[in-house]
């Protein structure tokens, strides 16, 4: 299981809680302190900018674990163009289960959620400075795009499609992380 961001710096926030220790008394350049300050809201302000996505597009993927000749394991879901733009441009995309043509078999189904893998170019980092606790960190300067995942005519499970993915020239030249489908009560 993936570590927890700052969760160092949440678990000695927890060991001065307990012991009744307020962090504003303690030297001010600890990373603690300057974490504590954050989690309170009186930390330095952060400015996210994200990518624009583009336009949102349908594409049909078949649920992993079904059968391919069950109506129901069609599934319809929403996506970007730029990951689309990104997806098209791999070598090794129908390993990914995507149809984007021909989807009028294809279901809305509002409590499906997309298995999905996110790919990151391999060997871009850059050193920056965190601006809530002071830390220098490695940080990859690639873009990151998201993908659905489904099953292909011969790989019907999440983990073989993941594996089939390190195994490809998409595991070696991209940093890959995966997250399974998931049926969600209405």
């Amino acid at each position: 299981m993936a570590r927890k961001r700052f969760s160092d710096l949440d678990r000695i926030l927890e060991a001065l809680r307990l012991g009744n220790v307020d962090p504003n008394t303690l030297p001010q350049n600890l990373d603690f302190v300057k974490y504590a300050k954050f989690k309170q809201g009186d930390g330095p302000e952060r400015n996210i900018t994200r990518p624009d996505l583009g336009d949102s597009l349908d594409v049909g993927i078949i649920a992993f674990g079904l059968p391919d000749t069950d109506a129901s394991a069609k599934v319809q879901v929403n996506w970007n163009t730029r990951a689309k733009t990104f997806y098209d441009g791999l070598a090794n995309n129908a390993l990914f289960g995507i149809e984007t043509t021909t989807l009028t078999d294809y279901n809305e189904n509002i409590t499906f959620v997309p298995a999905k893998v996110s790919l990151q170019a391999k060997g871009q980092s850059e050193t920056e400075t965190s601006k809530i606790t002071g830390r220098k960190y490695k940080k990859n300067a690639s873009p990151s795009y998201t993908i659905p995942l489904g099953q292909t005519a011969t790989v019907k499970y999440f983990q073989e499609a993941v594996q089939g993915l390190l195994d490809s020239t998409i595991g070696a030249g991209y940093h890959i992380s995966a997250e399974p489908e998931d049926w969600r009560r209405n």
